[in-house]
């Protein structure tokens, strides 16, 4: 990690994880290489975040809401996928003292996914040194119109006054109580969040790169943490220099 960067540290990094595909085209390899390669990158970059620079949380956008409408058996690939390999990033955080979280919806989900989500969570659930937050059918519409469902049916139930919702209201019915995103990094090139943590993301610094994800190494990472470090986050006030 940059010098430069060591008293501007974001509280919570997010990464738009894609290019899995194209970086296989790009070799002539089936799409399932690519999905290999970037998970492999992923267990490196995590570990880099959480142990190495002391990032306290870390959200990473694994597969959306809309990825169902992929090919059954790329689908099928990236389920397996997760419910084989998500344990042995765990047990390293664990040791770590870090919590893994999940953010999305379970609907849909085959059972082994659940069953590696559950012992996921349950086996780093008092851990306090940092948050690694995956989004596995996650969709920032779908989690606004979950917390606006939760919300209403307080209000039908009586236990929730409409004159008392505030912003407050609203994040505490999220899927994960996490900080407000300071650093979001997307990878391959494209420059939009497609649906990700579009509320969280209000005052996030964005940094986009061309760099497909299973060549995202720690040194792209420290320059996406430099470019931070150099912004002038104002917040809506007035400039800090």
């Amino acid at each position: 990690m940059p010098n430069e960067t060591a008293s501007r540290i974001p509280a919570h990094v997010a990464i738009i994880v894609d290019g899995n595909r194209r970086w296989a085209k790009k070799r002539g390899l089936p799409v399932s290489f690519g999905h290999k390669a970037g998970f492999d990158r992923l267990e490196d970059i995590t570990r880099y975040v959480i142990g190495d620079c002391g990032i306290p949380v870390l959200s990473l956008y694994v597969f959306s809401t809309e990825n169902f409408a992929r090919d059954a058996r790329e689908v099928g690939y990236l389920m397996d996928l997760f419910a084989n390999n998500f344990k042995s990033v765990t047990e390293e955080m664990n040791r770590k003292d870090c919590r893994v979280v999940f953010s999305g919806r379970r609907e849909g989900l085959p059972p082994k996914v659940l069953n590696a989500m559950d012992y996921m969570t349950d086996l780093t659930r008092n851990n306090k040194t940092g948050t690694v937050n995956f989004c596995l059918n996650y969709g920032s519409h779908a989690e606004l119109t979950d917390a606006v469902r939760a919300i209403a049916g307080e209000v039908q139930a009586g236990t929730l006054n409409p004159a008392d919702i505030d912003e407050h209201t609203i994040e505490s019915h999220f899927y994960q109580d996490l900080p407000p995103v300071d650093l979001m990094i997307r990878t391959s090139g494209e420059e939009r969040l497609s649906n990700f943590l579009l509320w969280q993301c209000a005052y996030a610094e964005f940094y986009f790169t061309p760099v497909l994800f299973p060549d995202f190494t720690n040194d792209c990472f420290d320059q996406a943490l430099a470019e931070y470090a150099r912004r002038d986050r104002r917040m809506g006030g007035n400039s800090k220099k």
